[in-house]
């Protein structure tokens, strides 16, 4: 059908060269279902019949770059921009679920699981391969066309439901992330599942430990990263998920530290959505933690830690803990560790020359706000306090928090 959305020129200009070369492209999945719900995507994604050679071959080996085993992909630097070129896949032949050359499964895998996703196809065959009607959409800007091989994903965007492609349950033993990415829709989109696809992650939540632990990871940064995250860990609760991917969180979840955890997270995410910071995971990982630390060394949430030895040894520990079993990389913990040993320093605010010239500070002065926002004290004389370091953009200002988990629709 005939439809007008306003997708970026550069956007446009890329699916265009693929189509001058011979190849059918789209634009697919998620930036389809953002700009049908009037929001900006954060990233676009092309799939096309174009092979990854083929896709390296229209924009040369300095703009191209195949990566990826399981699921082979081109990222390919188009306008300044990222973009990942994906070639349409078929549903893969049985085979497929444990043909990974060298692997050796500790445990017996689930019958579906599949292993390699690298059997192409046509666009058709890739909408239904899919996970989610609503990430099923292919659109042709070129031309103003927009797909809808499922007959559902536009119905279901309306409606705002989650609807498993085909058997829920089988989408699931295939792909366990794919339990992450419908809960993910739900915290950030306030979308609901459907029965059947609602009955069947229930019935398959303990699949996620067959998932590969290096796209777990991936995932938590990508939540970490964004400014839903809270959403998204409060989705993870309410379905049971989060015992699965974060135990340490989901056990303490009732607690104050978990509440004063979730309370720091919601700020750092509105002011990353304002536009008043930028979106760091070692922040996100720092504001997680901080509760955490405060309970370990005895303090009442808010009031932090004296700084030592002793306390830069817990700080370690819950980071350590904190996220397992997922593995952050050592960048964003060692980051998130300094922001977290700078915060007593802060407080205490001795030797003022030396925390400003600190290689953590503005990430540290960041969380010294979101502190000051969550306690309700006075933002804008510790940010004066405090000058801005080269991470800290635009001066803050309060909001009201709203109660946590009470603006879901089930």
């Amino acid at each position: 059908m005939k439809h007008e959305l306003p997708v970026e020129s550069h956007v446009i200009d890329l699916i265009s060269e693929l189509q001058n070369a011979g190849f059918e492209a789209y634009i697919v999945g998620g930036a389809i279902r953002d700009l049908l719900l009037g929001r900006k995507p954060k990233d676009y994604d092309i799939s096309t019949a174009a092979t990854p050679e083929e896709v390296r071959a229209v924009f040369g080996r300095r703009s191209a770059r195949i990566i990826g085993k399981r699921f082979r992909l081109v990222h390919v630097q188009y306008g300044g921009e990222l973009f990942e070129v994906s070639t349409f896949r078929k549903a893969p032949p049985e085979e497929a679920s444990h043909a990974r050359p060298g692997f050796r499964p500790s445990e017996p895998l689930p019958e579906h699981l599949i292993l390699s996703d690298n059997s192409f196809g046509t666009a058709e065959e890739d909408a239904w391969r899919r996970d989610f009607t609503v990430n099923a959409l292919f659109y042709d800007p070129v031309k103003s066309e927009l797909i809808d091989h499922t007959g559902q994903g536009i119905d279901d965007i309306r409606n705002q439901v989650v609807r498993a492609i085909g058997e829920p349950k089988l989408r699931f033993e295939e792909d366990p992330v794919r339990m992450l990415r419908a809960l993910k829709l739900v915290g950030q989109y306030d979308f609901s599942l459907d029965a059947a696809t609602e009955n069947a992650l229930f019935a398959c939540l303990g699949l996620l430990r067959h998932a590969a632990p290096s796209r777990l990871s991936l995932e938590l940064e990508k939540i970490l990263e964004s400014s839903y995250g809270d959403k998204h860990l409060q989705a993870f609760h309410d379905y049971g998920l989060l015992a699965y991917f974060l135990p340490e969180i989901d056990r303490a979840w009732n607690t104050s530290p978990a509440e004063y955890a979730l309370n720091l997270l919601f700020e750092r995410n509105c002011r990353v959505s304002e536009g008043l910071y930028r979106n760091s995971v070692s922040l996100a990982m720092a504001a997680l933690a901080l509760p955490f630390i405060e309970f370990e060394c005895g303090r009442e949430p808010g009031t932090l830690w004296e700084s030592s030895p002793q306390s830069t040894a817990v700080i370690r520990s819950v980071l350590d803990h904190l996220f397992r079993p997922q593995t952050m990389m050592n960048r964003m913990t060692l980051s998130a560790e300094r922001i977290l040993v700078l915060q007593s320093l802060l407080r205490d605010g001795e030797d003022t020359k030396r925390l400003l010239d600190a290689r953590s500070y503005p990430h540290a002065r960041e969380l010294l706000l979101i502190r000051t926002a969550v306690a309700d004290g006075d933002v804008a004389a510790t940010a004066k306090r405090w000058p801005p370091g080269s991470g800290s953009r635009k001066r803050s200002r309060s909001r009201r928090r709203p109660a946590r988990g009470g603006d879901k629709k089930r």
